[in-house]
């Protein structure tokens, strides 16, 4: 073979498998390159971190807790006691009273029972916190109806 037939030879060569290589070709650069996506679809993306669902905070225990129907001389001295004590630890303490009853079938019903409520246990617990040597600018007032209680009662918190 001299030069001529091998020129000849690779000119037939390169014209009978030129289309074969160009539809290789057409066909790799149609295909997507291998990378960690092929494997996990989702590789990369960043992670979706677990919320918690929001738990509701169980309420604080009350200073004081004193039931309807509870007589005066039954609560006097314990309240008496915890004023000097709040009053010992800080002497601009705050105090609020909160008388709450259940809810009422009728506004009128709501108001008469919040009214008893007030004149009957708010203000005299007020009072006996008052008589332990808490000022009355120190002494906070409320008066609510509650859904959850099946009986009137007063709650005294401090701040």
């Amino acid at each position: 073979m001299d030069a001529f037939d091998r020129f000849e030879f690779s000119r037939i060569f390169s014209f009978c498998y030129l289309p074969a290589v160009f539809a290789v070709m057409g066909g790799v650069v149609g295909c997507s390159p291998l990378d960690q996506r092929t494997f996990d679809p989702r590789a990369g993306t960043p992670p979706k971190p677990y919320i918690a669902p929001v738990v509701a905070p169980t309420p604080k225990a009350p200073f004081l807790q004193i039931m309807e129907g509870t007589p005066e001389s039954d609560y006097a001295a314990p309240v008496e006691t915890a004023t000097k004590a709040a009053l010992a630890r800080k002497s601009n303490i705050l105090f609020i009273i909160q008388g709450i009853a259940p809810m009422q079938s009728t506004p009128d019903k709501q108001l008469q029972i919040l009214s008893d409520l007030t004149q009957n246990l708010v203000v005299p617990v007020a009072k006996r916190i008052q008589a332990a040597g808490a000022l009355p600018i120190q002494i906070e007032m409320r008066a609510s109806t509650d859904s959850t209680v099946s009986h009137a009662m007063v709650r005294v918190n401090v701040r």
